[in-house]
């Protein structure tokens, strides 16, 4: 134990002395300083990489979100166009159906008035007398506006290979009043094969007419060739 002793004091003789002179008032501030600053440097490059950290994400969100916007964009346009398309294409088909039924309602038309002219020859055929030289194949009168009445008439030649007919068309009216008979003015009318006639009479004010005749005859002369009569409406 006292050897230990006389060791220990040895090397303490034996160490050279230093002084170290006590940290004055300077020296503690100039330490709060240094301390003060090392934290505040490190505070500031903690704010400063946490501002980086959230430029750094909020710029990837806003790069997310500006290609997503470009990606709809995108979608909208292709939507758009196909809806353009579409909207083309039904115009199209709109047009050509409204050219279709335009088309059938002529074809309609064209049948119809086919019908009728197929009537109205077959008429012919089975009016035709060839006893006489002309004759009546249609008769109508209709009423018109105020005293006007309408005829139509299809006159027709029964001899075959017979010249032009150059008559006279007289046309007369029934009437329930006074005057009880009235005759209009006489027209001359020139027939090959077939002729219609057409036009309008005017019954004078107050008359009422029953029965509308129609004679064909030969100019200068009183000779009635063909005759039909109708009552008031065609009736």
């Amino acid at each position: 134990m006292r050897r230990l002793y006389r060791l220990q004091r040895a090397r303490l003789t034996a160490a050279p002395l230093s002084v170290k002179p006590a940290p004055g008032l300077t020296g503690r501030l100039l330490q709060l300083a240094t301390l003060v600053g090392v934290l505040s440097a490190a505070v500031v490059a903690g704010v400063w990489w946490g501002y980086k950290d959230g430029a750094r994400q909020e710029q990837e969100r806003l790069g997310q979100a500006a290609r997503a916007s470009i990606a709809n964009a995108s979608a909208l346009a292709q939507a758009s166009l196909q809806l353009a398309e579409k909207t083309q294409q039904l115009q199209m088909a709109e047009a050509a159906r409204t050219a279709l039924a335009s088309d059938l309602a002529s074809a309609q038309q064209e049948l119809a008035g086919s019908r009728e002219r197929l009537a109205f020859f077959e008429t012919l055929l089975t009016a035709n007398d060839r006893a006489h030289q002309v004759s009546f194949a249609s008769c109508e009168f209709e009423p018109g506006e105020l005293n006007k009445w309408h005829y139509r008439l299809t006159v027709v030649q029964g001899v075959d290979r017979a010249p032009e007919f150059d008559g006279v068309l007289n046309i007369a009216a029934t009437s329930k009043a006074k005057p009880a008979r009235i005759e209009f003015a006489q027209q001359t009318v020139r027939v090959k094969h077939y002729q219609r006639i057409e036009g309008d009479v005017t019954m004078p004010e107050g008359a009422r007419p029953e029965l509308f005749e129609a004679t064909l005859g030969v100019k200068d002369a009183r000779t009635t060739l063909a005759q039909c009569q109708k009552k008031a409406g065609g009736i």
